[in-house]
C-alpha cells in the first residue's frame, strides 16, 4: 500500500529528510532510517532493501514523502506563473490540447511528468516525451497555491497525511 505524507511550513528543502524519518517511524514502525544510497541517475534508495521504497519532493515551503513497497514518485510544486512559453515547450500536442491554459493545470501536468519519471528513475528530458497520464497508476492532488501527483505501483492514495512541524525532529 502506497502512502504518502506531507508538512507545510518552513523551508520544503530542510523538511524532506525529517520527514521521511517521521513517515518510517509511523507507516512502518522503523526506530530510524536505514543507509539510503543512490542509484546511477541519483535517486535515493534503501540500502539493500528491495521491498521498501520511498519518494520526496519539496517545493517552497511544502515537503511531500512517499512510502511504497514497489518502485514510487511523488512531486509537489507551487503554483505559481512561469515564462509563458513553458507549456509549449514541455507538453506534448495532444498533452497542450487537452491543457486548460491554467498555471494550476500546468502544474497538474507537470507534477504528474515528474512523479512519473522518479517512479521509473528516467529523465524529465525531454519533457515532451513523458508520458501524461502515466501509464501506471497515479492520482493527482490539489491545494491552495500547490499542486501533486504520485506515480506508484498499487492503488493511489485518496490523500495525503499532513503532518505537524512540532512533530519532526529538525537538525
Amino acid at each position: 500500500m502506497t502512502v504518502i505524507y506531507g508538512v507545510k511550513g518552513g523551508d520544503g528543502r530542510q523538511l524532506a529528510w525529517p520527514l521521511l524519518t517521521l513517515a518510517v517511524q509511523k507507516h512502518w514502525g522503523w526506530p530510524a532510517l536505514p543507509p539510503v544510497e543512490r542509484s546511477p541517475r541519483g535517486k535515493p534508495l534503501f540500502t539493500g532493501l528491495d521491498t521498501r521504497w520511498f519518494s520526496l519532493s519539496h517545493s517552497g515551503g511544502y515537503a511531500l514523502c512517499a512510502l511504497s513497497r514497489a518502485p514510487v514518485g511523488v512531486d509537489v510544486e507551487l503554483v505559481r506563473p512561469r515564462r509563458a512559453g513553458l507549456p509549449g515547450y514541455v507538453l506534448s500536442p495532444p498533452q497542450r490540447a487537452g491543457f486548460d491554459g491554467t498555471w494550476e493545470d500546468f502544474h497538474r501536468l507537470w507534477t504528474l511528468k515528474e512523479s512519473w519519471c522518479k517512479r521509473e528513475d528516467a529523465p524529465l528530458f525531454p519533457p515532451r516525451e513523458v508520458p501524461v497520464p502515466p501509464p501506471c497508476p497515479h492520482r493527482s492532488y490539489a491545494g491552495e497555491g500547490w499542486r501533486a501527483a504520485v506515480c506508484c505501483e498499487d492503488e493511489p492514495p485518496g490523500g495525503i497525511l499532513w503532518c505537524g512541524l512540532e512533530e519532526l525532529e529538525l537538525p
